[in-house]
């Protein structure tokens, strides 16, 4: 069983404030799961944070990591919680997504360095409960549009 409280404990444990100041635990579609900063910081920078990290992501999977350097919240790795016995080639989407948050000060190899430590010390105790963590696709036949304050479904 997960326990958001230690997963939020652990997140809070990679942090070196001020350099390294938030980490935040969401799914590949974007779902916020948990996050911590110290110091404290809004939930809108927090959300921002994910949608950068969700295109870093998206625009260097095949590397296992993403970096993004934002003017504002500075310095931003996204790495994968990856199943233990993902294979090569598979199209599987991680279980989940942890993005780190710098600031300038901190070099980028520190990052990966604790980013995937996390990561992988993540992986194996959330690896098992893989069909409880991921949404299966949608059918096909049905995609769901959402423009502008409308819900629109088109087949």
């Amino acid at each position: 069983m997960l326990a958001l409280s230690a997963v939020h404990e652990t997140l809070g444990k990679i942090l070196e404030p001020p350099t390294l100041h938030t980490a935040v635990i969401f799914t590949p579609a974007g779902q916020l799961v948990s996050w911590q900063s110290n110091p404290l910081c809004a939930k809108d920078d927090v959300h921002l944070v994910i949608g950068l990290s969700g295109d870093a992501w998206q625009g260097a999977r095949e590397k296992g990591y993403g970096m993004v350097h934002h003017n504002h919240l500075g310095k931003i790795l996204v790495v994968p919680v990856e199943d233990v016995e993902r294979k090569p080639g598979e199209d599987k989407p991680p279980l989940m997504l942890l993005a780190l948050n710098a600031t300038d000060e901190m070099e980028w190899a520190d990052m990966q360095v604790k980013g995937k430590a996390l990561g992988a010390a993540l992986t194996k105790s959330w690896s098992k409960h893989r069909e409880h963590l991921t949404v299966p696709k949608p059918p096909q036949s049905s995609v769901a549009i959402l423009t502008g304050s409308k819900r629109v479904t088109t087949r």
